[in-house]
């Protein structure tokens, strides 16, 4: 299934390697007993961002955008969040939202719409950026199924930007955090390239994790 994924974009069918890529995390969740692919040290229902259990014609983005739906209803009431923010005087502001939206992080309509656009490899734009000597971070939790680590890596070794082997050569350092000074993540940089391993976390970094170099 990973094999025909390939197969796909290689081909340019990139609405078709979406839906097989969706077709092998279903597959991946029947077969692992719903070992949670966001964080593979959880089951399905663990993850507080992914409670919601997917049916077999739901996809994953399904749990994660009513997550945030309902954090971005919840964050509406609380001025100082972003949702309050986005709801309240930015929709003032603008005079032309509907008072019956509500703003929400990800909204599935637009999702779909992107359809042709997620499986499209982006090394080229990213040499591109390196190149006029934008700040690039990469960041991969280390328990991530469906963003992988080992994934992120690959596609980094195949950029074309003149500073790959001096980044590459250089040694990972830990980076330690809070009392105990304990390592909760690796990172390596060079030049204007920065790549993040977290420890402990999933998919969801922003919501398992505090980084602060």
């Amino acid at each position: 299934m990973a094999a025909a994924v390939q197969q796909q974009i290689a081909a340019g069918q990139f609405a078709s390697a979406w839906s097989s890529w969706n077709d092998l995390l279903q597959f991946i969740d029947t077969k692992s007993a719903s070992v949670d692919v966001y964080n593979f040290l959880l089951d399905s229902g663990m993850d507080p961002v992914t409670t919601t259990t997917a049916t077999a014609s739901n996809t994953h983005v399904d749990k994660y955008s009513r997550y945030l739906r309902s954090q971005a209803q919840e964050a509406a009431a609380d001025a100082n969040t972003i949702g309050g923010i986005m709801n309240g005087v930015v929709k003032e502001k603008l005079k032309i939202i509907p008072s019956n939206l509500t703003w929400q992080e990800l909204s599935n309509p637009v999702y779909s719409a992107l359809v042709n656009d997620f499986m499209k490899p982006r090394i080229d734009e990213i040499d591109e950026l390196l190149s006029y000597g934008v700040n690039v971070t990469v960041y991969n939790g280390q328990l991530d199924v469906i963003c992988s680590t080992s994934g992120a890596e690959a596609w980094v070794q195949k950029l074309k930007w003149d500073g790959l082997k001096n980044f590459t050569n250089l040694p990972r350092q830990p980076l330690r955090c809070g009392s105990a000074k304990l390592t909760q993540a690796f990172v390596r940089s060079y030049e204007n390239l920065h790549f993040y391993w977290i420890l402990g976390a999933g998919h969801f970094v922003s919501f398992s994790t505090r980084i602060h170099p």
